[in-house]
């Protein structure tokens, strides 16, 4: 004899297993409630502009793109830009109340113009030449909180 979980999914679990689900059955309601939060550069055609708090105006090619690549939505989402070596990186196209976004949906995209604040990471024509970062993530999901590091580098590649 069967009985219906009541998950809307037609998941049944034999009456010979009592009240205990089966591993799968926890896995995939797992699974389904999984934000997968990511992030990646995405290089734009044409350089957009950025005003710096100080009064100069940079140009900028790449985005930092937040990417939910999971089946549920990722809440109270967010974001630190670092050096390889951990020195915070202060991207001057991000407001201050910017982040932690409330909400990031399934499938949801959030860019943001990679413009860093420090003259450090900029050469003589105030392009952006530093090439690798850590972004670290974190956020809230159905399965609790999670964190994740990405290093990327910058650079444009046919993927």
């Amino acid at each position: 004899m069967q009985r219906h979980l009541g998950s809307g999914f037609g998941v049944f679990e034999p009456a010979e297993h009592g009240p205990g689900l089966p591993a799968a059955y926890l896995y995939r309601r797992r699974q389904l409630h999984a934000a997968q939060v990511t992030a990646y550069f995405h290089w734009n055609q044409e350089l957009s502009r950025v005003d710096l708090p100080n009064g100069e105006t940079i140009r900028v090619g790449y985005n930092l793109v937040l990417w939910n690549q999971g089946p549920a939505t990722a809440r109270d989402v967010h974001v630190a830009v670092r050096t390889p070596s951990g020195d915070a990186v202060e991207l001057a196209a991000l407001e201050a109340d910017e982040f932690p976004l409330r909400r990031l949906d399934a499938g949801g995209r959030y860019p943001i113009q990679f413009a860093p604040v420090s003259a450090d990471f900029r050469s003589g024509d105030r392009r952006p030449v530093a090439r690798r970062f850590d972004v670290l993530l974190a956020w809230a999901d159905g399965n609790g909180k999670h964190e994740h590091v990405v290093p990327l580098r910058r650079g444009q590649a046919r993927i």
